[in-house]
């Protein structure tokens, strides 16, 4: 009999993917979610990795993974490449130089087939990405983070058969963060392998997490609202030392970095088990966390209905519309891009759900 999903695990989920499109739209608390954040994600795949010693089983978790997180890095990358042109035609993109007065934007130009090809091919040994994929650096990452773990997994259970692999994998994990952090302050991340180092101590942390065990489920509301109360007290205790870039690899330290993600986590997972015991918050979480890969992927896009409601509204040049990743800042602008990057990644990821769904159903798987 299969065991019962953990509620908690699926609301930290949604949560996560709420902080990530909240931290994108300008948010003014976008530096306490940067904390945090994108660790999260990394140590719930650390969580819920699980693999045995055998050959086979490292070959299935490697192609999970090439469908789950390569696959959607080059499909996207190469569908915001073939709808360059387009993007360009509807003020989406902009060659016009003066985006470049708006910090953090750039010129686009048209793109031949040529292009396209070459593009897609740099794509599938994640050498760059488009600006309209920008957070898929996420992806690229635990792609790398998590085939080198579950490899080096293999070989330990191979070399030591009978021991545990908690402590090799824990020291790894020590000696390449220490890689990153001198990666992270040389400037050097050629392929992302500057992340990867620094992400694969959290992504052990996610495993020593399942390891060492969760509080209680049914401990009392009271004391898992003191314990988040907590950890965001840490949070903001860190907040004045610096930030975490996941993205470009930089934070201020290793400690810094392993501290802010275990508060973090703390943060999240009691928040996530009080949703919990709310259905409906619940329920609406883990639909978020189901459409994480879409979210990822679309929610810049979906960004630019808000700027081009603003633009009708407001007045502007066309050209502004290109602004990356908003254009309206201040006041409850913020709002409107987390709502526009949360429902319409959700709404576009429906047709897909349900088709899925009516093919297994036919094959009886379920």
């Amino acid at each position: 009999m299969a065991k019962p999903r953990d509620a908690a695990l699926d609301a930290m989920r949604g949560i996560g993917i709420v902080l990530m499109v909240l931290g994108h739209s300008g948010f003014a608390g976008s530096d306490f979610i940067y904390l945090f954040h994108m660790a999260l994600f990394f140590m719930l795949s650390g969580y819920f990795f699980h693999m045995t010693g055998e050959g086979a089983a490292l070959r299935r978790f490697c192609l999970r993974r090439v469908a789950a997180l390569w696959l959607p890095f080059v499909l996207a990358n190469t569908a915001f490449t073939v709808c360059n042109n387009l993007f360009l035609r509807l003020n989406i993109l902009t060659g016009d130089p003066r985006i470049l007065e708006l910090p953090g934007n750039q010129v686009t130009g048209p793109v031949t087939l040529r292009d396209i090809v070459g593009r897609t091919a740099h794509w599938c040994v994640f050498d760059g990405g488009t600006q309209l994929g920008g957070a898929l650096w996420f992806v690229q990452a635990l792609f790398q983070i998590s085939i080198l773990y579950a490899v080096v997994e293999f070989l330990l259970r191979r070399v030591f058969p009978r021991r545990d692999t908690l402590l090799p994998q824990g020291l790894l994990a020590g000696i390449l963060l220490w890689v990153g952090e001198q990666c992270g302050r040389a400037g050097w991340n050629v392929w992302g392998l500057g992340i990867v180092c620094s992400g694969y101590s959290l992504f052990f942390l996610g495993v020593l997490i399942r390891r060492l065990g969760q509080p209680a489920r049914n401990a009392p509301a009271w004391g898992r609202a003191l314990a988040a109360a907590l950890a965001f007290a840490v949070l903001l205790a860190l907040l004045p030392f610096g930030s975490v870039g996941l993205a470009g690899n930089q934070y201020p330290g290793w400690l810094f970095l392993l501290v802010a993600s275990a508060a973090g986590w703390v943060l999240v997972y009691e928040c996530a088990r009080l949703a919990a015991a709310l259905p409906v918050l619940a329920a609406a979480l883990a639909a978020l966390g189901r459409a994480a890969m879409p979210v990822v992927i679309l929610h810049f896009l979906s960004f630019k209905l808000v700027s081009w409601l603003g633009l009708q509204v407001l007045g502007g040049e066309p050209y502004l519309l290109a602004a990356f990743p908003t254009l309206y800042t201040g006041g409850a602008w913020w709002l409107a891009y987390t709502a526009a990057g949360l429902a319409l990644p959700l709404l576009a990821y429906q047709p897909y759900r349900l088709a899925k769904r009516r093919i297994l159903q036919k094959l009886g798987r379920a």
